[in-house]
């Protein structure tokens, strides 16, 4: 196709497209690893790809955008991943006092998060390569790894946290997938690293101390940022937020509208958000100290587990800073407030990590950041499904009633305050 290398983000210096999972060696430090990204003979890209051809598609999803990928897509197989829609929130947003708000559904995916545009390209570039094992780092990543592993004919094996979703392990054990629980985060690095090396495994997660992870699949995370703009005519959002853990979703998105920028799809670029649980808050503080290097922080609990790391990778940093964005926190009963008033005003049911994009929306917008006539689009990573445990505690079930009409409306004001 028309990838041509892989290129470090920080220091430029260029690799061969292989396999390449832990960073630029060249610029590598004890306390600071970079990311390097596929780059593309864009020129070529123009060259082959317009609107019009892309409007006569009948392919849809991730592989519509197959010059922008690092595969060929006859390596790839699809489940049905991506052309999820960008819904405008009618109700909500005028509630919030923002006129022009809108989320990118992710939920809708076919294991019910984003990372399954980034697992279909990974199964295609292990496959390119020979790998006979995808390696993952737990939850919803393995949750998608294992479902495109069982459809590529790949095995999969998933490093999980103890407190991890029971529903994202259900899910990886239903498609085939291998868990193996680890007593502590930073158990993965080794583990990982060893699957590389002596099984040729390909990593879908990263294993490094500052992520670094693999370039190739996450490139299928950037048609989100695609679809986005086509969804818009063409048009560009003011802001973008997406929920940060390390940062590989955020760098993504951010990479997509680079794309169309090159290529001369789109004629500006958004500014891009960073939210992060205040449970760490690794790219917010590194933002906030203006510090050389990225900040490594101390976890606490949080219901927003899915962006809970000790620290974010350079690439997260990049795409806030070169978009000329802001990171930020957001509490826990923010988050919970979010994902009840996105569910009761849009019929939307996203999980806790994913609902925090809204709350990060409400305080940018009450800060002065988010103008009202803003377009914003919130980038909407998961389905609530995953995070049952965590909801249910939040709700309580009526006893059972019988038939008569006087108990049922003495029930609906006495539990619900429902007057009939």
């Amino acid at each position: 196709m028309y990838e041509q290398m892989l290129k470090c983000l920080h220091c430029g210096a260029q690799y061969p497209l292989e396999r390449m999972f832990e960073g630029c060696p060249r610029c590598k430090k004890d306390s600071f690893q970079s990311n390097v990204v596929v780059d593309y003979d864009y020129e070529k890209i123009k060259e082959a790809v317009t609107r019009d051809v892309l409007q006569k598609r009948h392919v849809l999803g991730v592989w519509k955008w197959q010059e922008f990928l690092p595969v060929d897509p006859a390596l790839g197989i699809t489940l049905g991943e991506g052309g999820t829609p960008l819904l405008p929130c009618r109700n909500l947003g005028p509630v919030l006092g923002m006129s022009h708000l809108c989320i990118k559904d992710e939920s809708r995916n076919p294991t019910h998060t984003f990372k399954d545009r980034s697992a279909a390209v990974g199964a295609a570039v292990a496959r390119k390569f020979g790998s006979r094992h995808l390696i993952a780092g737990g939850g919803n990543t393995a949750a998608a790894a294992a479902a495109y592993g069982a459809v590529s004919g790949l095995q999969v094996i998933s490093f999980e946290n103890l407190d991890e979703s029971k529903q994202a392990i259900l899910q990886t054990l239903s498609y085939g997938g291998k868990v193996v629980y680890l007593k502590k985060y930073e158990d993965r690095y080794p583990l990982m690293k060893t699957c590389v090396d002596a099984l040729a495994a390909h990593p879908v997660s990263s294993y490094t101390r500052s992520p670094t992870g693999d370039p190739y699949s996450e490139e299928g995370r950037k048609t989100v940022a695609f679809e986005i703009c086509e969804q818009l005519s063409w048009n560009v959002p003011d802001t973008v937020i997406v929920p940060t853990g390390m940062g590989f979703g955020l760098f993504a998105v951010w990479r997509g509208f680079q794309d169309l920028f090159t290529t001369g799809f789109i004629d500006a670029l958004p500014q891009m958000v960073a939210v992060e649980s205040s449970a760490g808050g690794s790219l917010t503080k590194t933002l906030t100290s203006r510090s050389d290097s990225i900040q490594r922080v101390v976890t606490a609990p949080t219901i927003a587990k899915h962006i809970l790391v000790p620290q974010v990778g350079y690439q997260a940093y990049r795409a806030v800073r070169d978009s000329g964005g802001v990171a930020l926190t957001v509490e826990d009963d923010e988050i919970l407030d979010a994902v009840f008033s996105l569910a009761t005003h849009e019929g939307v049911y996203a999980s806790t990590t994913s609902a925090a994009a809204i709350a990060a929306a409400k305080n940018l917008h009450e800060s002065g950041y988010i103008d009202a006539e803003d377009t914003v689009a919130c980038v909407i990573t998961g389905g609530g499904l995953k995070d049952s445990d965590i909801i249910e505690t939040h709700f309580s079930l009526p006893d059972p009633v019988g038939g008569d009409w006087n108990t049922f409306v003495t029930l609906m004001k006495t539990h619900y305050n429902m007057v009939l």
